[in-house]
């Protein structure tokens, strides 16, 4: 797009100035034909830039969205993961409390009865945190890809982003008094 500007401002003041050097019929036609065309092209490369200049603001707020996106993402994973820190030092906590019952079971004269059943119940507790924090790690394993997915949109975005300058307006330059000396 830098390379047309300079063409077209050139195309400009060569067809301007042949114009008042005073050129005869069809070559004043012709030369008054491609001053058209040049300002078109010049109209074309603006309404250009401007779509350019709209389709890079559109990807600046997808890559924005998109990062924000990324951050609440981000965010519930790493409050799933404080979650699954408790619940595992819960459960090590009634893995303990388990092993000191069992102790404490197998050191007193209870029977073989209410021995079972706390251990079964203590069983059933560490079989239910155990199937909790599975739920939780395939919960965060979940977020993970989405977050990966979401990064990688990202990328894609700043791909295609590009900076794009606006086009310079040229004025043909003043025209200058023919030499009369000439």
């Amino acid at each position: 797009m830098k390379k047309i500007n300079p063409i077209i401002a050139c195309l400009v003041v060569l067809a301007y100035s042949f114009l008042l050097t005073g050129c005869e019929g069809d070559k004043k036609e012709a030369l008054q034909e491609a001053l058209q065309e040049a300002l078109r092209e010049a109209k074309e490369a603006r309404n250009e830039a401007a779509g350019v200049k709209k389709a890079l603001s559109k990807a600046m707020t997808e890559i924005d969205d998109l990062n924000e996106e990324i951050s609440a993402a981000k965010n519930t994973r790493d409050k799933l993961n404080h979650q699954i820190q408790l619940l595992t030092a819960e459960r090590d906590k009634a893995a303990a409390q388990t092993l000191q019952h069992q102790e404490a079971m197998r050191g007193t004269a209870h029977t073989a009865n209410v021995e079972n059943s706390v251990i079964t119940t203590l069983q059933a507790e560490i079989a239910q945190l155990n199937k909790l924090v599975a739920e939780q790690q395939s919960i965060i394993a979940e977020q993970d890809a989405a977050i990966e997915e979401l990064s990688e949109s990202v990328r894609k975005a700043e791909g295609m982003a590009e900076v794009v300058e606006e086009p310079e307006m040229v004025e043909p330059d003043k025209p200058s008094e023919p030499n009369e000396t000439l």
